[in-house]
């Protein structure tokens, strides 16, 4: 009877190891990048942001893991690696009070497509964009596609391509491609 009992035990515990082998948890920091287009040759112009607070919960379900995130960006934060590019961005796209914060979560997964639906709320207007993402080396990078007039930021849009007219020969596009990156274990 003790042979079973600790078999049992034995049993339990291994697939209790087995299953927590399986979760998913945040490992390291959540990376985002934005790629913005100039010129009628549709130059790209990538950064990031340096202020990025993240709260993903562990889980041993991939998408109940991907759904609990939460995510809070400071656009005052960008950068592109250039201090005048910096200033010319969020002194017009981001210059509304209402704009100075990006929210995300992730509100679908549809694991065998590899998709997922972000909820971006950006200057209060919240917008669901379609991604599609990959699993790769502990990371899941995502990747879609957002239009900067979508939340309703037409006027700071316009003030951004007055600004840089001169940097973008006259043409800037309002489409900025969007990727994250999630490390994981």
């Amino acid at each position: 009877m003790k042979k079973i009992f600790l078999a049992s035990l034995l049993s339990l515990g291994l697939i209790g190891l087995l299953s927590s082998l399986n979760a998913y948890e945040l490992n390291g920091n959540l990376a985002v990048k934005w790629t913005g287009f100039k010129t009628e040759k549709k130059v790209p112009v990538s950064g990031t942001f340096n202020e990025i607070k993240a709260d993903i919960k562990s889980s041993d379900n991939l998408s109940t893991f991907l759904k609990s995130s939460m995510v809070t960006i400071q656009t005052s934060s960008l950068e592109s690696k250039n201090p005048v590019r910096n200033e010319n961005i969020t002194s017009t796209l981001f210059s509304l009070v209402t704009a100075k914060e990006i929210k995300g979560t992730i509100t679908k997964v549809n694991e065998s497509k590899k998709e997922l639906t972000l909820k971006i709320t950006m200057n209060e207007v919240a917008q669901s964009i379609p991604m599609k993402y990959e699993m790769a080396n502990g990371n899941i990078v995502a990747k879609g596609n957002i239009d900067i007039l979508d939340f309703e930021m037409k006027n700071s849009f316009m003030a951004f391509s007055k600004k840089c007219a001169a940097f973008h020969q006259n043409k800037s596009f309002s489409k900025v491609d969007i990727e994250f990156t999630i490390p994981y274990k």
